[in-house]
């Protein structure tokens, strides 16, 4: 098998692709990653081929959507029908300059299947211009191919001769069972007809680690990270807030600044604080007794692998919202909205998931399920033969 993996031009979309491919490579399988911007840096330091899909410009909306939901009110100040239509024209125009690139990648490498995620519609429009088995590659709770951005490619699609794209015919389920209970925002009809499960495994690609995270200190650690993007962390007010809020609680804050400059931080900064660049987080998060984050899905389903409880601070207008439901439902974590972000809040908060044992239980569990989920290895066997299926 060939199997072509492609995502939009962001590291945090490409990491969950990885352990996927990584599986597919050992099973003897080929694979080729076409993509742009800092997804295809990810994938040549993961050890794959990869392929530009374009001059890099597709990199811009992505980076746009940053500043404008990091640093604006849009989020708060739209209704969520306005957000969605927004959030796929994003990812339309994302889609619309990767799709020629995609297209002649697919057929020149002469790929069996198209792997994609849930955001990157032109993934499935590759796939059926090629007239191969599309591959949804779901980067936690399922979801479907962001409907949207399909709506808002058809002009692109048609163009191209590729009409009637509408859904994947395989997906990839990372999500553990007893997650699957609470619904992520409104309800969204996943209409895939095959699914292939698979334990999510974490991947944040390497680096080079301090001995001391990776061993337990004397007092509880907690980490903070706000994703991979400069544009989410500002100048550092919402982090301010949370090294002011730990000074008291007795613990060591390890915060993962994503290389931003952070000017709001206090100087200097309080004892109990470690600043790092990139820390890959599932070596991080092995040591620590509670994480901090942005609601990002990556980040949230790292500290669900690690049974590690979890605070949510979710930008208002984005899918962090509806994920930082779940830990919240599943008794695993607690949420603080970004209004409401203050240093006696931010204590508050980190000190009942520390003090309160329920917390890290609900966390152990889920960790506990996932472990129980099919590898990367089972998966892609699994997913071969439903390629062939589908293929026939």
């Amino acid at each position: 098998m060939r199997y072509l993996f492609t995502t939009i031009p962001g590291t945090s979309h490409m990491l969950p692709l990885v352990p996927l491919a990584h599986a597919a490579l050992a099973a003897g399988h080929e694979v080729l990653v076409a993509s742009s911007g800092p997804a295809l840096r990810v994938a040549a330091s993961a050890g794959l081929h990869a392929v530009p899909t374009d001059d890099g410009r597709s990199a811009g909306p992505y980076e746009e959507l940053g500043r404008v939901m990091g640093g604006t009110s849009k989020g708060k100040d739209l209704p969520d029908s306005e957000l969605v239509t927004y959030f796929g024209s994003v990812f339309a125009r994302i889609g619309e300059l990767m799709l020629d690139g995609l297209v002649e990648a697919a057929a020149d490498w002469r790929a069996d299947a198209v792997v994609y995620p849930p955001p990157h519609p032109a993934g499935l429009l590759a796939a059926r211009a090629a007239g191969v088995p599309a591959v949804l590659h779901n980067l936690g709770i399922r979801r479907p191919t962001f409907g949207p951005a399909v709506a808002a490619m058809a002009e692109a699609a048609e163009r191209r001769g590729i009409g009637g794209a509408r859904e994947a015919d395989i997906q990839v389920d990372l999500s553990a069972p007893s997650l699957e209970n609470f619904v992520q925002g409104p309800v969204q009809h996943n209409t895939v007809p095959h699914t292939v499960a698979m334990n999510y495994s974490p991947y944040n690609g390497g680096g080079e680690l301090p001995l001391a995270l990776l061993r337990r200190g004397s007092r509880p650690r907690v980490a903070v990270t706000l994703g991979s993007l400069p544009a989410t962390y500002g100048e550092g007010t919402q982090l301010r807030d949370v090294v002011l809020g730990t000074a008291e609680l007795g613990v060591d804050l390890v915060v993962a600044t994503g290389g931003a400059e952070l000017p709001a931080l206090p100087d200097p900064l309080p004892p109990h604080v470690t600043l790092v660049d990139w820390v890959p987080l599932r070596a991080l998060l092995g040591s620590c007794d509670a994480l901090v984050h942005h609601g990002g899905l990556g980040t949230m389903y790292a500290a669900f692998h690690a049974g590690v409880p979890q605070l949510a601070v979710p930008a208002p207008g984005t899918d962090a919202g509806p994920n930082a439901a779940v830990p919240v439902a599943r008794g695993a974590g607690l949420r603080l909205d970004l209004a409401e972000v203050t240093a006696d809040a931010v204590a508050e908060r980190v000190g009942k998931l520390l003090d309160e044992p329920e917390y890290r239980k609900a966390s152990e569990e889920v960790a506990a399920e996932m472990r129980e989920m099919p590898t990367p290895g089972d998966a892609v066997d699994a997913l071969t033969m439903l390629c062939g299926e589908v293929s026939a």
